[in-house]
């Protein structure tokens, strides 16, 4: 008997479906029905074949890379098909359930020792996981989700839809060094302010647009959140913020459930903060940006000294963390701008910034 019923997970949505699995010479066929109805096959080749070990009669067998493809199966004649089919290749080691076999002591010596593993793997490997995570995060599914957010977001703001047209010209004149679609949205508020989000979408408030005077100013303020986005800095705190859910969403290979997550609490994501090892490397890659677009790096020192002016010591835009100190940074800008060489006018991005002040000071 080389035919079973089987529950298939394809590791991009979250549902399951009924499959029949069949057990082939050199590989294992999977056929199940898409929700559209269409008879679909996967092909599952041998090598890439790995069993998960668990306490129930239930047979778990995942395939491929993250985020990998699941088949369960409770029928129990499996494991013997699968030594005959396969009398060469060992699916299941010894099972966990030996472990009651022990006496109670040991038992209880086993399982306070993996509490404590868990407990140590959540709270300090958690957040080394999720920086892996966002590394290794499918591009795609980073924008869909920043799209997301982004929707989730833009509805408790008023969209000043004809300086946001502006704004985009203003930013396609640079080139900021990274294959993210960049999108700006301006937005009615009076704050000083600005945040990115995963995937490319930039939200500048009206206040600080405002109280710039140069346009190295305004290409410091993208090119800066650019480099967040670039660097995938958002992504990353989103997900440290959100570890719990991470985690159950990471043993369950749910990555729409992850994505639904985080668009779920856009909001609440939006007020996040970087580390100063995070926006050290925003300012770095921001300044290396203006430096290959010959812009003068002027700008900012004079970001810097807006914000400061705006907030105090400590810069607080909700995206541009509190640490490093405003200060720290502005001097760290002064001394960069000393060594600049290579400043060219650029008349195209001179243009758009006349428009954008000339609509700013009506």
């Amino acid at each position: 008997m080389y035919n079973f019923s089987v529950r298939y997970h394809d590791g991009r949505l979250s549902i399951a479906h009924d499959a029949t699995l069949t057990l082939m010479p050199d590989h294992w066929l999977i056929h199940y029905r898409d929700p559209s109805g269409e008879l679909t096959s996967v092909r599952w080749t041998l090598p890439g074949i790995v069993t998960d070990e668990n306490f129930s009669h239930l047979f778990i067998f995942r395939f491929g890379e993250f985020p990998q493809q699941t088949i369960e199966c409770k029928d129990g004649n499996l494991p013997e098909s699968l030594k005959k089919r396969y009398p060469e290749r060992p699916f299941f080691k010894r099972r966990v359930t030996d472990i009651f076999k022990l006496n109670n002591t040991t038992i209880a010596g086993v399982a306070f020792t993996v509490l404590m593993l868990i407990g140590l793997g959540y709270w300090f490997g958690l957040p080394w996981l999720a920086g892996a995570v966002a590394a290794r995060f499918p591009t795609s599914a980073e924008i869909k989700m920043g799209d997301t957010m982004y929707e989730n977001m833009i509805r408790a703001y008023e969209v000043d839809d004809q300086l946001t047209a502006k704004l985009n010209d203003f930013t396609k004149a640079i080139d900021f060094k990274t294959n993210y679609p960049i999108r700006v949205t301006v937005v009615t508020e009076n704050d000083a302010n600005a945040f990115a989000l995963p995937g490319g979408n930039i939200v500048v408030f009206e206040g600080i647009l405002r109280k710039m005077k140069t346009k190295e100013e305004l290409a410091a303020l993208l090119a800066h959140e650019v480099s967040h986005v670039h660097y995938r800095h958002s992504l990353r705190n989103i997900f440290r913020s959100l570890g719990g859910y991470l985690f159950l969403s990471l043993l369950l290979n749910d990555i729409n459930g992850i994505v639904t997550i985080l668009a779920d609490n856009s909001n609440a994501l939006a007020n996040l903060t970087y580390s100063r090892e995070l926006e050290t490397e925003a300012d770095t890659k921001g300044m290396d940006v203006l430096q290959s677009n010959g812009i003068r790096l002027q700008g900012f020192v004079d970001l810097f000294a807006l914000l400061q002016s705006e907030h105090g010591d400590v810069g607080s835009l909700k995206l541009l963390s509190t640490h490093p100190l405003t200060e720290e940074r502005l001097r760290a800008a002064e001394m960069i701008v000393r060594g600049q060489k290579g400043v060219v006018a650029n008349r195209e991005l001179e243009k758009y910034w006349q428009v954008i002040a000339a609509a700013e000071h009506k």
